[in-house]
């Protein structure tokens, strides 16, 4: 199955007309996966060739509107009203030329349909496939056994071969079998027909199963797993269904061959035949060997579809990326839920080491492996020359079916260093492509300019940084990398980590400069989500990797508290600013109304807690209090109350340049931030919606936000980003950030960070 990753875009209208596309012929609309370990949701489309291809929310639209032809603005604009976000035509044009032409879901509306559209290549795969039954009639097949799921039937079966072990096993007659097949060996070909009848049976329970579920088999085949012949049965319909009928289908070949050893067990109790006892105690071994999760037998799709992860090998380097200390999670891994991901490491780490084995093992013992092969086919071609002398046509049959057997094996190894050899190679060759294209970019970077006709003028303004000094590798300020460096004197320099480097970048992002002032307002429409600690931790955020003044301003009209959050009580409000507004003229005189926080030099103007204060501050003091600030601070922070409906905060709301939304992570604290936006929506606020940096508070340990809720805010803002629980935040008394977790402290700077994406997009304000 074909995974593809949601792809990303901007959210500018969409301009030109743009060609015209169409929906590829005999697309089946599966609809959701059902029970996916994703955190966003999926869907599952089938095209004409049966190929099952797995998209995301917005792929699936793009297909899905591509219908009736449709030009690049008609597409973006029906999926842009179907998703919620705004999708650009230059983004359905790279999503179609990247990502659904070569699957072959969507094509121009003039081309023909595509001839080799790319197919699932898994790792670990069946080759040398032949189709044994068709599709059609495997359907007709599965639809007459399906009956025999019934749940009462299942457990009756399961029963009755418990009974049936232990009366084999109180038999004794294991022994007795072995030596009738040693006294007669050319009775092995009944066993190994039976056996093959009995692995065509455990094929059919897979297409039982998956009809029975409510899906549709495909196709029985036979092909080479490995280095083996084995059977097939295409149940991809089957994702389509929920977790329950996936396992169920997963399992039901098993479950066929219950039935089939307790038919052959009836029939040894009958006849007393020591074939079908072998064949019996043969066949649950092979039973055994599917429940495996190494490799692609039964117990690694069950053990997928617990995980709602359709392909784990997919997984596997992802995995093992993130691994890596100091390394970022992967998209493939951060993409999956919290269960599903700790289940599928756990299986890479289970399953790597055991590949790894058995491929330095497989490499050590090729070379005898061929030889006695080859030795081996030698001697059944002795055995039949003897038998045809004979006329032993049993013989001869055995030794036909020996020749066989070792001949596929042998074919299996070649299939499979053939394989490893193409892949080695596309892998070398993609990175020789990729070194070159890195060189001639260097080159044409460094290239010399054609020299001057006349002889160029140097001023003090070329004496730069760049050529005085050598571009060199910033060092390390964390983890091993900062011991190895400072421990060998700065001469081994490791450089940063991908993790301080995404760190540089957000701080970086962090200090974009401001024209001006810049005013954010700090809101929640329910009180107790962390809104005034949120405000706190982002105000001193600013103040310390910023170089210019910052204020947060307790704007909450019943009374904030603030300003007890920085440092002790001051004893001049909002209320003291507004009375002497004509006298306060330069910062000095303004910094005798503010508290400063001692570590991030965060200032706070506070409210007035006064309990006989008899009115509160209305829409007007605000905007002559925001007016003042304009000309003393580049940052202003503005704590807000809760009531969206009061004069006050529909003024602040009418003063911000940019919101910052908290919520908790729950549904109720969603449905109240989801509620608050769509009330600035309909009263001419929605410019700060669509730039409004959603934060999700984790107040309680473990806390987290619904997928579905996360998903709504990332449709309609620019971020949402998750603070952590930290119980430093969570005492209400004055705060340090340097008493908060590292990752509390990540999370902050990727709000301000997001926060002041927004400086350069602001025109000044004059």
């Amino acid at each position: 199955m074909n995974n593809t990753q949601t792809a990303h875009h901007t959210h500018v209208p969409s301009g030109a007309t743009g060609p015209r596309w169409r929906r590829a012929l005999g697309l089946q609309f599966l609809g959701p996966v059902q029970g996916s370990g994703l955190r966003d949701p999926s869907y599952l489309v089938r095209r004409i060739d049966d190929q099952v291809v797995q998209l995301s929310e917005l792929l699936h639209l793009v297909v899905v509107h591509a219908d009736p032809p449709r030009s690049s603005a008609e597409v973006a604009d029906a999926v842009s009203a179907a998703y919620g976000r705004t999708l650009t035509v230059e983004g359905v044009e790279h999503l179609i030329a990247t990502r659904l032409e070569p699957l072959g879901l969507v094509v121009a509306a003039e081309a023909e349909e595509p001839r080799s559209p790319a197919r699932a290549r898994p790792l670990l795969a069946l080759t040398l496939k032949a189709t044994l039954v068709p599709a059609r009639r495997t359907r007709v097949l599965a639809a007459a056994l399906a009956p025999l799921f019934w749940p009462p039937l299942v457990l009756a079966a399961l029963a009755a071969l418990v009974t049936a072990d232990v009366l084999l096993v109180a038999g004794g007659g294991f022994w007795r079998a072995v030596s009738e097949v040693f006294a007669t060996p050319t009775t092995a070909l009944v066993i190994y027909a039976l056996l093959i009848a009995s692995a065509l049976v455990h094929e059919l329970g897979h297409a039982a199963a998956c009809r029975y579920g409510g899906a549709d088999p495909g196709e029985i085949g036979v092909g080479v797993y490995l280095v083996f012949p084995a059977f097939y049965t295409d149940v991809t319909d089957s994702y389509r269904l929920g977790r329950g009928g996936r396992v169920r289908t997963d399992l039901g070949g098993l479950y066929f061959n219950v039935l089939t050893v307790l038919a052959l067990v009836g029939a040894h109790l009958a006849t007393g035949s020591g074939l079908l006892l072998l064949t019996a105690l043969t066949l649950q071994l092979q039973m055994l060997q599917q429940l495996i999760p190494v490799v692609r037998f039964d117990g690694y799709f069950v053990l997928s579809d617990l995980a709602g992860v359709p392909d784990l090998f997919s997984r596997v380097g992802p995995v093992l990326r993130s691994l890596r200390p100091g390394q970022p999670v992967d998209p493939r891994v951060s993409e999956l839920r919290p269960a599903a991901r700790r289940l599928v490491t756990a299986w890479v780490l289970m399953v790597v080491p055991v590949l790894s084995a058995a491929v330095v093992w497989f490499v050590w013992v090729l070379p005898e492996f061929v030889r006695r092969g080859r030795e081996g086919i030698g001697l059944q071609q002795l055995v039949f020359d003897l038998a045809w002398q004979r006329r032993d046509w049993p013989a001869m049959a055995l030794a036909v079916v020996s020749i066989a057997l070792l001949l596929v094996p042998l074919a299996g190894i070649a299939v499979v260093l053939w394989r490893l050899v193409a892949t080695l190679t596309d892998v070398v060759r993609r990175r020789v492509a990729a070194l070159v294209r890195i060189q001639e970019e260097r080159m044409d970077a460094t290239a010399e300019p054609p020299p001057p006709t006349t002889r160029p003028v140097l001023s003090a303004a070329d004496f730069t940084d760049a050529i005085m000094y050598a571009p060199r590798v910033p060092p390390p300020r964390q983890g091993w990398r900062r011991a190895v460096y400072h421990g060998t004197g700065h001469v081994v320099n490791p450089g940063p980590s991908a993790t301080e480097q995404r760190r540089h970048e957000l701080e970086r992002r962090l200090r974009t400069p401001i024209q001006g002032s810049r005013r954010v307002v700090v809101l929640s429409r329910k009180g107790g989500v962390g809104k005034t600690t949120i405000a706190l931790a982002l105000g001193s955020t600013f103040a310390m990797l910023r170089g210019d003044r910052v204020v947060a301003v307790d704007a909450n009209p019943d009374a904030g508290n603030l300003a007890h959050r920085v440092a002790p009580p001051h004893d001049r409000t909002i209320t003291d600013v507004l009375r002497d507004l004509a006298d306060i003229t330069s910062y000095a005189a303004l910094r005798g109304y503010t508290s400063q926080a001692l570590e991030s030099r965060l200032e706070v103007l506070a409210s007035d807690d006064d309990p006989r204060i008899g009115m509160a501050l209305d829409r007007d003091d605000y905007h002559r209090l925001v007016g003042l600030l304009d000309h003393f601070y580049n940052l202003i922070l503005l704590d807000t109350g809760t009531g969206i409906l009061d004069s006050a905060n529909q003024g602040l709301l009418a003063e911000a340049d940019q919101i910052v939304l908290v919520v908790r992570a729950g549904l109720d604290g969603g449905r109240a931030g989801a509620l608050t936006l769509d009330w600035m929506d309909e009263h001419g606020f929605g410019d700060l919606v669509s730039r409004a940096v959603v934060v999700v508070n984790a107040q309680r340990h473990g806390a987290a936000p619904p997928d579905l809720m996360r998903r709504h805010f990332e449709k309609r803002c620019q971020r949402v980003v998750t603070v952590p629980w930290d119980g430093a935040l969570e005492q209400g008394a004055l705060t340090d950030m340097s008493s908060l977790h590292r990752r509390t402290r990540d999370s902050l700077v990727d709000i301000a960070a997001a926060v002041a994406d927004n400086f350069v997009r602001m025109a000044a304000r004059p």
